[in-house]
């Protein structure tokens, strides 16, 4: 357990009034090390944990440069008979979040080029710019905006930390917490269009779409801007900093000590979470309502009800609600849990573009016309091309019925293209209706 006045001690900053650069106090899962002046070892005692010698010491270096080293030196602790047991351990904390490192920047990366090709799609092809596809792309942004800061934080937090520039890491964080909310707010978004158009059977063209845009993108500046003024507020009356991290307004999720300040952010985002259960719930109902009304199977019904419930989970953000909490204590539970909540977070924005674009009806005939209609403009070039070879080689004998031949075939090929033109134009309407589960 990491000690209670672990978070208590004052840190007054990287250098200090001798003018000497110090290692800020900190803490790993296992002890807390105190203020370090630059290249020496900070010694403690040994955590009092099962297979450890507590009378015994750590170490930790503090470079030079006012930074730990990442590795606590444990090796003096650990007991005969079971030092490679528990050192298997200390590595085993750490394998474990480098492993959930490597699950977010991959989800994350892989997330944001489908997102980026979902929006290419949706705003490339008219055709699919009705309601429902906009606020689609809205959430998508949000996903992309979201997952790229957060890769940027984690190259750039701690050189930013490391160089004293606290206000730049502020700006990062203050930027992904709106990312974040907005995020969130347009899953609520979604939900509710669905409930509307579902639920409420109101038309979509009865819908402002300025309304939405106030909620996604509004609100959540509005509550970030009060949440970064209390921010400054809180710092510039702060006596003892806690840590140089904590001070560029990161959640102290590992501190016995939570912030106050944080609820003004992370309580409307559990309040939406809670809203889109709602939704889920009510949008459900009446989607099982309808199966049993139609003539269809009961075993048919039952797929078609589960299938939309899970098409349903990663648009309204509803597995952040399923997996809030480890279900035990378990270690094994709670690494499991872990790690799955890792996997459906990075990867959330890559399951939304799969079901509602590259897996959409819409969009895969959409897709299919335009492959076609590719596939024909190459094969009326080829046979262009050809002809026109062929007219070139009779031009010095047929000359006349060469000009007459190239009259008509240019005359086909422009009603061949206002033919295309027509069809575009009749494209289908904006379709609001439950096709979109």
């Amino acid at each position: 357990m990491i000690p209670q006045d672990c978070l208590k001690q004052n840190t007054q900053g990287l250098t200090q009034e001798d003018g000497k650069v110090y290692c800020n106090a900190t803490s790993d899962p296992f002890s807390c090390w105190p203020l370090t002046q630059g290249g020496h070892f900070a010694v403690i005692s040994c955590p009092e944990v099962p297979g450890v010698d507590a009378t015994k010491n750590a170490t930790k270096f503090c470079f030079p440069n006012g930074t730990w080293m990442e590795k606590a030196n444990y090796n003096a602790c650990l007991t005969q008979g079971i030092a490679v047991e528990r050192d298997n351990e200390f590595q085993g904390e750490l394998a474990t979040d480098y492993v959930s490192r490597i699950i977010y920047n991959l989800g994350f990366t892989i997330s944001t080029v489908a997102l980026a090709i979902a929006l290419f799609i949706f705003t490339y092809f008219r055709s699919l710019r009705c309601l429902r596809n906009i606020i689609h792309c809205h959430l998508i942004v949000t996903f992309i905006l979201r997952n790229i800061i957060w890769i940027i934080m984690q190259h750039t937090l701690l050189p930013i930390v490391n160089n004293q520039e606290t206000w730049a890491c502020k700006l990062e964080v203050a930027i992904f917490n709106y990312a974040q909310m907005t995020n969130f707010f347009w899953m609520l978004v979604e939900g509710l269009y669905l409930h509307i158009i579902i639920v409420w059977t109101y038309s979509a063209d009865k819908i402002k779409r300025w309304y939405f845009i106030v909620i996604g993108w509004g609100i959540p500046m509005i509550i970030m801007a009060v949440w970064v003024t209390l921010r400054i507020y809180s710092t510039s009356t702060e006596k003892h900093k806690i840590s140089v991290l904590l001070d560029c307004w990161l959640p102290r999720y590992n501190s016995n000590h939570s912030d106050d300040l944080d609820y003004i952010y992370v309580g409307p985002t559990l309040l939406v979470l809670a809203v889109n259960m709602l939704f889920l719930a009510t949008i459900i109902w009446v989607l099982v309502t309808k199966l049993r009304a139609s003539n269809s199977l009961e075993t048919r019904q039952l797929r078609k009800a589960v299938k939309a419930t899970l098409l349903l989970l990663p648009l309204l953000g509803i597995t952040y609600l399923l997996f809030i909490w480890p279900p035990t204590d378990h270690e094994a539970v709670v690494e499991a849990h872990k790690f799955i909540n890792t996997f459906l977070q990075s990867f959330q924005g890559f399951f939304v573009a799969l079901f509602y674009c590259f897996l959409n009806g819409e969009v895969k005939s959409v897709l299919k016309k335009k492959f076609s209609a590719f596939r024909e403009n190459r094969t009326l070039a080829t046979r262009y091309t050809k002809t026109s070879i062929g007219w070139a080689n009779d031009i010095t004998i047929h000359k006349d019925h060469m000009q007459l031949a190239n009259g008509k075939r240019n005359m086909s090929a422009n009603s061949l293209d206002g033919r295309m033109v027509s069809n575009n134009n009749s494209c289908d309407g904006d379709i609001e209706s439950e096709r979109m589960l």
